[in-house]
Order: structure tokens, then C-alpha cells, then sequence
């Protein structure tokens, strides 16, 4: 996986950083509407986080995953416009192929600073990776992969230790095979863990994707997601829907127009509609590598998003946020954020 999104991957596990503001991201800002969670209890923690996830695209020879469904949209209506006053990343890489990578994030306001430490080592079929959060938590990972039947296999021992009140460790393996046209993704809990995780993708034609996605409790013994999805993309178009828990259906539409334009269409179609769920936009590439983004909520919240590279391994972010109904007295929100890939 690219560093730069296993770092993503990191922020989206701060667990205090999501109880402490979803609240404030879900009233104030925008936010990844359908998918966010409203409660900030302690209840929630036990439940998946519904952070929008944005996976880098395949590589070569690798198979999609059930998140790639409409990924075209979120990257477009979602990336870039929920992110808060300032964030920082930073990745460089050793002779011998060890990675460092610090990340710092000042969400939802300035002085709410999140951040943390990573090193990586990648050797041969195997890696291992420690990270350190400020909000008392540490991370390993320790995963291998290879080929068997004619397919690929992945696993990964994933470990968490809490340091902030008290000693908490959490254990589970992430589990993955695929073979062309079908996919499996399991995270099982080891240790106190509270969710058994997974997805199953298959890709029955050229361009188009079927999957399910199931979350189960084990602690409570009881099933907190059943999802089922389809989508279709050639590159230039795509379509995606999905059906969440028998009750809420969600769809995407991005069609670029010409080499430079492109417009998307986010919104929940039945179950759980409301003005937050609905986010309409587009973007514009100046040029290769610089671009401009607009989009416009049910709810009349306006957002712009400017994206350069500055090189190759340089690029920053910059969000404008307002409420088109209040343009002068209501909330406003802008930020900055730089990347470096060294």
C-alpha cells in the first residue's frame, strides 16, 4: 500500500479524534453525509467508523475492493473538503527501503491537534510497521503475502495498545484472497475486538463490480451492517449504488466531459434522505497535476477545493467552506494541507 495511504488509514483509526468530533463535523462542516456517524458517546466506539474510505486505485494485476464501488464521486465530492484547519504529511524513504512518516492534523479547530509517528519495513513477501498516535495509542502491523491457487493471499496481524486511561490491547488478522473475477476480505477479531469484518467482491464482467459487506458484533452477538453493491466504470463514467441493511440506498454518478471536466452526483436515493445526503459538484484541471473542485450540499453548504502539485513528491490542498443561505454570518471553513513524499 502507498505511504500516503496507510497514513490516511491511521487518521481514520484515531479513535478519540472521531468520538471528540463527529459530533461538531456532522453540524458544522462538511462531511461524508450518509456514511457519518452523529453520536459522540462512548457507545459508539464499539461500532465501525463510518469515515468514507477513499483506497488508492488497483495496482496492476490487482483486483478492486468493495470500497473502489463510486470511488470516482468521493474522490471528487468527498477529498479534500472535510479536512480541518491545517494537516501535515511527511514520508521519506532510507537507502535500505525503511520508511518514516509523521502525520499532524489540526481537526476540527487549530488547537485540536492530532497526530503521530510511523516506520515501515517491507522485505521481500513481508512487512512490519509500529506507529505511534498522540492520542496514547500504538499501532503493529506484521503481514506477509503471496501466491496460492493460481490467486493472491494477504494477512495481517494488526495490534493496538491504549496507554491513555489504563492499558488497553486490541488484536485482529485482516485475511485476503483473490482470484480473478472474485475477491474476499476478512478482518476476525483475536482479542478483545469487538467487530468480525468482510466483504466479498466479484467482477462478472469488464468495468462492473457485485459485492456484499457484512459487520458483526461478537460482543453483542448481532449483525450491524448487511450491504450489497454494484458499479460500473470505464475511467471516463461511472455509476455506483448500494443497499444498507435492507433500508437506506445510496448512488453515485461521475462522467467526465472532455479531457479537463468532470461533474458527480452523491446522494441517498431511499431511507435516511435528507439535505446532507445530497452533494452535487465538479472539477476543472488547469493543468496536469493542478486542479479546482466546487460543490454544493442539499442543505445549500458550498465548498471549494484547490489541489497542485508542486512535484512529484510535493503536493497541497486548500478547502474554502461556507453556508450558501448565510454567506456573511454564517460558519465559514478553510484549511491547508501539504503532502511530501521524499
Amino acid at each position: 500500500m502507498p505511504m500516503r495511504n496507510r497514513i490516511r488509514n491511521l487518521f481514520r483509526r484515531n479513535k478519540r479524534k472521531r468520538l471528540a468530533s463527529e459530533h461538531v463535523e456532522s453540524e458544522a462542516t462538511d462531511n461524508s453525509g450518509g456514511d457519518a456517524q452523529n453520536s459522540s458517546n462512548e457507545d459508539e466506539a464499539k461500532k465501525e467508523n463510518r469515515v468514507e474510505i477513499l483506497p488508492p486505485p488497483p495496482m496492476e494485476g490487482e483486483m478492486p475492493t468493495y470500497f473502489h464501488v463510486g470511488l470516482l464521486a468521493k474522490m471528487c465530492l468527498i477529498h479534500g473538503y472535510s479536512n480541518g484547519l491545517w494537516k501535515l504529511q511527511s514520508t521519506s524513504k532510507t537507502e535500505k527501503d525503511f520508511f518514516l512518516s509523521s502525520f499532524g492534523e489540526g481537526y476540527p479547530t487549530w488547537n485540536s491537534v492530532y497526530g503521530g509517528l510511523e516506520a515501515y519495513k517491507e522485505e521481500g513477501n513481508f512487512h512490519v510497521s509500529l506507529a505511534w498516535l498522540t492520542d496514547g495509542y500504538l499501532l503493529s502491523d506484521l503481514g506477509a503475502r503471496g501466491d496460492v491457487l493460481g490467486g493472491m493471499w494477504s494477512s495481517v496481524v494488526k495490534s493496538m495498545l491504549g496507554t491513555s486511561e489504563g492499558c488497553e490491547y486490541q488484536c485482529k488478522v485482516k485475511c485476503a484472497f483473490e482470484r480473478n473475477p472474485a475477491k474476499v476480505e476478512l478482518y476476525v477479531p483475536i482479542y478483545k475486538d469487538p467487530l468480525f469484518m468482510g466483504y466479498i467482491l466479484a467482477e462478472p464482467a469488464k468495468n462492473y463490480l457485485l459485492g456484499y459487506r457484512t459487520v458483526f458484533n461478537v460482543e453483542d452477538k448481532k449483525f450491524s451492517m448487511h450491504a450489497l453493491c454494484m458499479g460500473y466504470s470505464s475511467g471516463s463514467t461511472e455509476v455506483g449504488l448500494k443497499l444498507e441493511n435492507f433500508e437506506t440506498i445510496r448512488g453515485s454518478i461521475f462522467q467526465r466531459i472532455g479531457e479537463k471536466w468532470a461533474l458527480a452526483l452523491k446522494a441517498n436515493l431511499y431511507g435516511n434522505v435528507n439535505a446532507k445526503s445530497v452533494h452535487i459538484g465538479g472539477q476543472y484541471e488547469l493543468e496536469p497535476g493542478t486542479s479546482i473542485k466546487a460543490k454544493v450540499r442539499g442543505d445549500t453548504r458550498l465548498g471549494f477545493v484547490f489541489q497542485r502539485k508542486l512535484r512529484e513528491d510535493i503536493e497541497v490542498l486548500l478547502h474554502f467552506c461556507f453556508e450558501g443561505k448565510y454567506p456573511i454570518n454564517g460558519k465559514h471553513k478553510f484549511g491547508a494541507s501539504w503532502y511530501f513524499n521524499m
